[in-house]
Formats: structure tokens, C-alpha cells, sequence
């Protein structure tokens, strides 16, 4: 049996964050246990294993919730606060064009590295290759008890940052949300998020591993209505069961089975120039192929996959299919593909729904259960790519930190 004032359960980002603003605020006795046998697994291959940690436009417009708003935390914990403490405990940051912050050194590793050195610097006990099976409040003088497989925890203040369900091979099981249950928490509907959609593919069998900045729209029949449910511009991927990129991932956190996806190829160009384009290269070209005539205008294999949803020989005579143009400019403009699903939790870079906002004060404490902090994944808040996850992840476990200090009469 140990005994401990903070027991942090998950060594994840949000969890050796919360730790570390502890160890800042003067908290002592502080411990992380974590599953895996080291401290964050899944941090160390985020942003494609370049490590965007955040974004220069941190607002919650970029953060989704059925119960709440992520406003509150961030404006207590923003970009600046972070780049400005992790360049203390030894990192060099910058952001790219689209605002995306990473590591110099471009190693997402890194920046667990420079975390790791640091928590153990400030005497933070870390107990790894600890699988909690059981938590509870506690009987004794400790106010929580947490279980693991080979040991018992006592702790009067608990910190869940277990993480979510995305991304199983780092260790994630979601055994957080129904820690959160068993202490009385609610928790709302789970969903992938950030993930791969799988759609139809009659008419993009052949265009995996081609990528095209597009505008797509996200569109839903409610009843007789179409309704445009969100619009993005960015990277579209196609894959071997669908599409992906990141203005895909962006989508995903809205997308269910049988949406349709309208995409744009060419988003800087109007129908009427397009149409006019083409008339007047069928008119210059009439004996040219038609896959000939879509060269470079798109990718020529997604040339192909146009010509064939509008039932056009791609070996055709350009002067054959002059009165089709408006087909072919329509679909450069409005190609649908129906969603058929998700490629689910596995693949997903983040959960969507998790520890209902309602039920959590201005410091993510547990209004029911004093004491119980939640953090990170766990919380119903989930953000767009590129570095908002997070961002999230750290400036729920410094406003917990500073919650749980304030509480421990160490800061005002």
C-alpha cells in the first residue's frame, strides 16, 4: 500500500503536464501510474512523429463538446503559457505556415524526453507497467483508493488522464471513462474522431496514394432536405477504402453513414471558366483522347474517374463528347462520394464524447466528488487537427494543477 496527496492516473501528456504544474506550484507527494512501461507513449508519435504540439490560433471555435466549451481552460492556460514553459525545461519551438507548432528538432520523442527529465528532476514517483483494475473512494485517512494488477494506491487527491479509446496499439482502452462511471460521472456518447472515412468506390478504385488540395462539403438528406452540414478546404487523401487527410479528419468529427461528400477539384476556378476552358481545347484538339483533354487540368487518373461517373469513354474522341462539357465541369466541381462508415477507434487520432463539461467546476474537478480531477481525453472536449488535441491535453492538466494547488492551500 502507498500513500500519496495527488495520485495521477495516466502518463500521458495531460498527465505528466498536470504533474510537472504540481511540482511548479509546490505540491508534494505527487505520482503518476501508468500502464505502459513508459511515460508518453502515444505523445511520442503525434503530428506524424514530429510532435505539433499546439497552434498560433488557439480559440475554442476549434474545440467541439455536446456539454460544454473548452473557452474556460484555455483562456486560464493558452499557446503562449505552453511554448513559454516548455522552452524553460529545455525546448526550442516554431510554427509553420499554417500556424501548426512543432519541436525543432521535429521529433515528437523530444518533447517526451524534455517532460520525462523533467518530472524526474522535480521528484514526481513514477510507477510504470501499472494496469489500474479498480477505483474507489477510499475508507481510510486517503479519501481514493486505486487498484492496479500488484498494488493499491491511496491518494487524497485523484487525477484521471487516462486518455480515451483512439489509438489502441499506444494502450488506450477507455478504461478511464468507466473509472468516471464508478465514481458517479456521466458520460456522453463515444465516436472516432480524426479519422479515415470509408466510402463508396465505384468511381476512385485506382486514385490510392493520390493526394489534391480540394473544397469538400459535407451533406446530409434529412428527409426530403439536403442540408450542408460543414464545408472545408485542404488535403484529401484517397485510400484503399475511401479518403483521408486532413481536411478529411476535420469532417470526421461531423460525418455519419450515408453522407454524401461533395468534392471540389478545382476550388479556384469558377464552372463558367472551366466550361469555357474545355470547349475551346476540344475545339483546338477535336482527334485528342478525352483523357488527353483532362491532362493537366486534374491529376490524370482522377481525369479518368471523372470522365468515367459521367459515362465517358476516357479513350473517346474529344469532338464525340463536345456537348458533354457541362457534365464534366460539374462533377470537377461536385464529385459525391457516399460515407459508408469510419475506420473506427484503431485508427483515429482522438475520442470524440467522453466526461460530461456539466459535470465538471472551472478547474475540471468533479462537482459530485470533491477532489476528482479529470483531464485530457477523458473530458468531452475534442479538437481539430493540428495541434489542438494537445493543446488541450496540456492546458487541462495545468488548470487542473492549479486547481488541485489552490485547494492544497499552496497558491492563492
Amino acid at each position: 500500500m502507498r500513500d500519496f496527496n495527488v495520485l495521477i492516473v495516466g502518463g500521458g501528456a495531460s498527465g505528466m503536464y498536470c504533474a510537472l504544474q504540481l511540482a511548479e506550484y509546490g505540491v508534494k507527494n505527487v505520482a503518476i501510474v501508468e500502464k505502459n512501461e513508459r511515460l508518453g507513449r502515444k505523445l511520442s508519435a503525434t503530428g506524424n512523429g514530429q510532435g505539433n504540439v499546439s497552434n498560433t490560433d488557439i480559440s475554442a471555435s476549434h474545440y467541439f463538446s455536446s456539454t460544454g466549451s473548452a473557452e474556460a481552460v484555455l483562456k486560464q492556460y493558452d499557446q503562449n503559457c505552453l511554448i513559454q514553459y516548455l522552452t524553460k525545461i529545455g525546448g526550442l519551438f516554431s510554427a509553420d505556415e499554417k500556424g501548426r507548432i512543432y519541436p525543432v528538432s521535429r521529433q515528437a520523442s523530444s518533447v517526451t524526453d524534455i517532460l520525462r527529465f523533467a518530472i524526474q528532476k522535480r521528484g514526481v514517483r513514477v510507477f510504470t507497467g501499472e494496469n489500474v483494475v479498480g477505483v474507489n473512494i477510499g475508507g481510510g485517512a486517503k479519501k481514493f483508493l486505486v487498484t492496479t494488477e500488484t498494488d493499491q494506491y491511496n491518494a487524497d487527491v485523484l487525477v484521471l488522464a487516462c486518455g480515451g479509446m483512439a489509438s489502441p496499439h499506444f494502450g488506450a482502452d477507455g478504461a478511464g471513462y468507466e473509472f468516471a462511471k464508478r465514481l458517479g460521472l456521466a458520460v456522453t456518447k463515444l465516436d472516432a474522431s480524426l479519422v479515415r472515412l470509408k466510402t463508396d468506390m465505384a468511381y476512385i478504385r485506382g486514385l490510392k496514394g493520390i493526394r489534391l488540395d480540394c473544397d469538400v462539403c459535407l451533406r446530409r438528406y434529412e428527409g426530403e432536405d439536403k442540408i450542408d452540414v460543414c464545408r472545408r478546404r485542404g488535403d484529401v487523401l484517397f485510400t484503399e477504402s475511401g479518403v483521408s487527410g486532413d481536411v478529411i479528419f476535420w469532417l470526421s468529427a461531423f460525418a455519419k453513414s450515408n453522407d454524401l461528400l461533395a468534392i471540389d477539384f478545382l476550388p479556384d476556378f469558377p464552372s463558367e471558366k472551366i466550361i469555357d476552358f474545355l470547349q475551346l481545347k476540344i475545339t483546338n484538339y477535336p482527334e485528342m483522347m478525352m483523357e488527353d483533354i483532362m491532362r493537366c487540368v486534374v491529376n490524370s487518373a482522377v481525369g479518368r474517374s471523372v470522365l468515367k461517373s459521367c459515362s465517358i469513354d476516357f479513350t473517346a474522341r474529344a469532338k464525340q463528347t463536345k456537348e458533354r462539357v457541362w457534365d464534366i465541369a460539374d462533377r470537377l466541381k461536385i464529385f459525391v462520394l457516399q460515407v459508408t462508415g469510419k475506420d473506427g477507434f484503431a485508427n483515429a487520432q482522438v475520442t470524440k464524447g467522453g466526461v460530461s463539461m456539466k459535470e465538471l467546476d472551472f478547474a475540471l474537478m468533479s462537482k459530485k466528488v470533491k477532489g476528482l480531477y479529470v483531464v485530457g481525453e477523458l473530458v468531452d472536449i475534442d479538437g481539430e487537427c493540428g495541434g489542438y488535441n494537445l493543446q488541450w491535453a496540456f492546458s487541462s492538466g495545468a488548470v487542473a494543477a492549479k486547481g488541485i494547488a489552490a485547494r492544497c492551500a499552496n497558491v492563492d
